[in-house]
């Protein structure tokens, strides 16, 4: 199938339905990958077909090499859906309450719909 087939076919759905692999209990697509050089291929992944926390820490060395912002980090892991679990597991608590206390005081976590993150802060001694 072509990507413009799937876009096509895609428009119809709601946008902010969860697209999973497998059906309606499959695992949420995470990535929409292709190799640097060559786009003829397009491929989807999920938590369990990548090494998500060498995903985060990636993601993570990129704010500590300037490559992108805080806010940019936190942004592209809440539109992937990745949450406090997955950064805790990869980058344990300290940076995953910075991640969390961040989202929540600077509105992201609202404007993003992500109220699990508030609750998270119920749970954590944040403040």
């Amino acid at each position: 199938m072509k990507i413009k087939d799937i876009i096509k076919r895609l428009e119809k759905y709601n946008p902010e339905a969860v697209l999973r692999l497998g059906g309606q209990k499959g695992e949420e697509v995470l990535f929409i990958c292709a190799l640097a050089k060559d786009d003829k291929n397009v491929w989807l992944e999920s938590a369990s077909m990548c090494d998500l926390n060498e995903e985060i820490a990636t993601r993570f060395n990129m704010v500590e090499n300037g490559k992108i912002t805080e806010e940019e980090n936190y942004r592209n892991l809440l539109e992937l859906g990745i949450g406090p679990n997955a950064v805790r597991k990869a980058m344990g608590d300290e940076v995953c309450n910075k991640f969390v206390k961040h989202c929540v005081e600077g509105r992201l976590a609202k404007e993003m719909g992500r109220e699990d993150l508030f609750d998270c802060t119920q749970k954590m001694n944040l403040f």
